[in-house]
């Protein structure tokens, strides 16, 4: 997104957590519906771009995305289209993302308000490597030959031990075929870390770490980035020894396997 339209999200996204304070307990229900909302929006370009169009009054295009969801979705998502349609966008279906945006951190904000979000970013993060060693697993979710409803019941098949808002963010990320689900869990897995004013750390490691390594990792960390980062901690045997962290842009490689192959390449060349 363009300054524009962050500003616009911005601006949406503080009036939309304003009334989620005032609906404890509707989060899921409420992120859930605006999902319902961008689907619509996919199914239909000409709706989707006349809710953007400028050449129509603020109002007009309000009005516009009343009619269509009224009586559709509750009258609270209802009204954060209409305020979004109101807006002005830099680009032609940023408001179809802000929507997305704003049905993510609907449901992330249910998450904190019960103690859960760093289980809830915890378990996408292992959702993910999950997914990332289980190819057949993997092959299932991605498959646009079943319907989306299908590889969301799977969801709940297969990830029986997870909280419901990290099953509502696996459901959603299933169900969008534009993006890949590795892309969506980090996209996720960020907005969580985002929310929780913190850092995430992927660490990569042969063996599992102690609880003394994990917090010294952490610790160590949190004063190179100044800022609170939370490890998450996948095991990879590929790797021989020492450890890789992934963190912002930053790829930290300490691993054996990259010295032997730091190696080899000096010798090849």
């Amino acid at each position: 997104m363009r300054s524009g339209s962050r500003t616009a999200l911005e601006r949406a996204r503080d009036r939309w957590e304003g009334l989620l304070a005032n609906r404890p307990g509707e989060e899921l229900h409420l992120g859930i519906q605006i999902f319902s909302v961008v689907d619509i929006l996919k199914k239909s370009y000409a709706l989707a771009n006349a809710l953007e169009d400028e050449s129509r009054v603020d109002d007009e295009r309000a009005r516009l995305a009343q009619t269509v969801l009224g009586g559709r979705v509750s009258d609270e998502v209802t009204e954060l289209t209409m305020g979004l349609a109101r807006d002005s966008w830099s680009e032609v279906g940023d408001l179809t993302i802000a929507l997305e945006s704003l049905g993510v951190h609907a449901i992330l904000y249910g998450a904190r308000r019960e103690n859960l979000l760093g289980e809830t970013e915890e378990q996408l993060y292992h959702s993910s490597r999950v997914l990332k060693d289980q190819r057949d697993l993997r092959m299932a979710f991605n498959s646009v030959i079943q319907p989306a409803e299908n590889r969301m019941n799977l969801v709940n098949e297969v990830f029986t031990g997870a909280n419901p808002y990290t099953v509502a963010l696996l459901r959603r990320a299933v169900a969008v075929d534009e993006q890949s689900i590795a892309t969506l869990l980090r996209r996720y897995i960020s907005d969580a870390a985002d929310m929780g004013d913190h850092l995430v750390a992927a660490v990569t490691s042969a063996l599992p770490l102690t609880h003394e390594q994990e917090e010294r990792l952490t610790a160590i960390l949190s004063a190179k980035y100044n800022s609170d980062v939370q490890v998450h901690v996948s095991i990879d045997t590929a790797v021989i020894g020492g450890l890789r962290i992934h963190i912002n842009d930053d790829v930290i490689d300490g691993t054996l396997a990259s010295r032997i192959n730091g190696v080899r390449a000096a010798f090849k060349n």
